[in-house]
């Protein structure tokens, strides 16, 4: 009889435990989503591009095109929807990563998921934490962090009209960036993709600054961007 109690107190202690730990889980915050507060987001977004960029090989003919984009959204939603408009060229995809840039300098956690939206491999990687894109986070975020924490000005370096005599203040909207492509700028991937190395005009830079991209199904997506976060010439006083 002892024995018995001895076995249904242990019992309950055990369920008691387990009843503890599902609670603690429960209501741990690193299990919820995180969560920002973000502004209405409702006005019209739009982006045009005037010129081409050859997407199979160097074409001289094809080689610089101008991205202009009425706004910069700040949610995803509008995120994906400019996307849409302009990332079936190289270009368009160039601009998509200085948009997400401004995104995750203001709101981290909906900016992660633009990032992730406009690149692919070898920038991402499977993650099934809360604030995931698709199942996918970047994968090394810290430097491009620290630059927009120390840099408020980096996102629009790249825009026409910012200078480092105006504080890199770009000309008033449409925000515009005008792209070119060389002979060099064209590479054969392993899986048969083109990837195609688009350089950004630049006042903040002696040349332009290179971002790399290939198309992943109907949008070309960025492969490479570290040079856009590389410190631009500082603002004039």
């Amino acid at each position: 009889m002892k024995a018995t109690q001895i076995i249904l107190i242990s019992l309950l202690i055990f369920a008691a435990a387990l009843s503890s730990c599902k609670k603690d889980k429960d209501t741990d915050p690193g299990n919820k989503p995180p969560v920002e507060n973000l502004p209405p987001d409702d006005d019209p977004v739009t982006g045009t591009i005037s010129g081409v960029i050859a997407e199979a090989s160097f074409d001289e003919l094809q080689a610089q095109s101008s991205v202009g984009i009425n706004r910069i959204p700040h949610t995803l939603p509008k995120f994906l929807e400019l996307r849409n408009q302009i990332a079936h060229t190289p270009q368009g995809a160039a601009m998509m990563i200085l948009v997400a840039m401004r995104i995750y300098q203001q709101y981290p956690v909906e900016g992660m998921k633009c990032l992730t939206a406009a690149c692919t491999s070898p920038l991402i990687v499977p993650s099934g934490e809360a604030g995931n894109f698709e199942g996918y986070v970047m994968g090394n975020v810290a430097e491009l962090t620290r630059k927009l924490k120390d840099l408020s000005y980096l996102p629009f370096v790249y825009y026409q009209g910012a200078s480092p005599a105006n504080q890199y203040t770009p000309a008033a909207p449409p925000y515009t960036s005008v792209m070119q492509v060389n002979q060099y700028s064209y590479m054969s991937s392993t899986d048969g993709s083109t990837r195609i190395k688009v350089f950004i005009q630049t006042l903040g830079a002696d040349s332009p600054r290179p971002v790399v991209v290939r198309k992943t199904g109907d949008h070309y997506r960025v492969t490479e961007y570290s040079s856009l976060y590389l410190a631009p010439k500082p603002p004039l006083n």
